[in-house]
């Protein structure tokens, strides 16, 4: 069976879209679905549910994803090793991260490993801490840029550690205090992530055995910044989201002090070379901009 094929119906049913797929696999619309087809005449079921607004993958097709996963991603690490014997430094690294850390974290790791190591490709998805698990369970992503914790069966490389603050809207009482103990905001209206995000708010409270009112619950570190400096609630944000805060906001570390940890969450066991050149770069990156875990 053609690896062709398998990549095909993968992204095809990543893309939800035939024609996505054709754009993003440079083939024709009628090529792809001709691939998928072949594929569902030889396993002998179909494959994809076809309708107005895209497709979706059948019940049989979803206990096969791992599998076809498997088959792609192994093709890909004999191409890198081929390259390796031969002298090349290729390869593609898909690599899930959160939002934040595609804004204020990866842009400079992914620009200057891009100009030494021209030859490998890094893809960028970007979700919330459950989905970026999710997606490292399918192997749809070969690493994480995360934060603790990650699931049991992952490696995981610590990189450095992101103090969280109190975040308060100006002229707000607790803004008089050089540090603020977490009990201390359970007396205001609390704004939070959404469940399944990465909730360091949470463990924060969770630790300090505390219980927030919280008011709101919503998406995105962006968003909850902007309510807080309209006076809607406070909350806890770890360092780095907050490098590009918006006016009106009062920041305050915290007593006792709390921080998370990020890193990068991978499979164990042997590691495709491009994956390697990867991974030894950002612990030197991080080591000379002295943020070391």
């Amino acid at each position: 069976m053609s690896i062709k094929k398998y990549r095909a119906l993968l992204e095809t049913i990543e893309s939800g879209s035939l024609t996505r797929a054709a754009e993003k696999l440079n083939y024709t619309q009628p090529g792809i679905s001709h691939m998928i087809l072949s594929l569902e005449d030889e396993f002998g079921f179909p494959l994809l549910i076809r309708g107005k607004n895209g497709v979706t993958p059948t019940a049989e097709a979803e206990k096969l994803l791992a599998y076809v996963r498997q088959i792609v991603n192994g093709e890909q690490k004999l191409r890198e090793e081929v390259g390796r014997i031969h002298g090349a430094d290729v390869g593609t690294i898909r690599i899930g991260c959160f939002f934040s850390l595609s804004i204020h974290f990866l842009p400079s790791i992914v620009a200057e490993f891009t100009e030494l190591h021209p030859g490998v490709e890094l893809q960028l998805y970007v979700g919330e801490h459950g989905e970026i698990c999710q997606w490292l369970h399918q192997g749809k992503i070969d690493l994480a840029f995360m934060s603790l914790p990650v699931p049991g069966e992952f490696d995981f490389v610590p990189l450095f550690d992101d103090p969280i603050y109190a975040v308060l809207p100006e002229g707000h009482i607790l803004a008089k205090r050089e540090r603020i103990n977490p009990k201390e905001l359970l007396e205001y209206p609390f704004i939070l992530q959404q469940q399944g995000s990465d909730e360091d708010a949470n463990r924060v409270f969770e630790g300090e055995g505390l219980t927030p009112k919280v008011r709101f619950r919503v998406r995105g570190d962006e968003a909850i910044q902007s309510m807080i400096a309209k006076g809607l609630g406070v909350s806890l944000v770890p360092e780095l989201v907050l490098s590009r805060r918006p006016q009106g906001l009062i920041l305050r570390p915290l007593e006792p002090e709390y921080h998370r940890v990020l890193g990068i969450a991978l499979p164990g066991g042997e590691r495709a070379p491009a994956l390697k050149r990867l991974l030894d770069f950002v612990e030197d990156y991080c080591a000379r901009a002295g943020n070391r875990a």
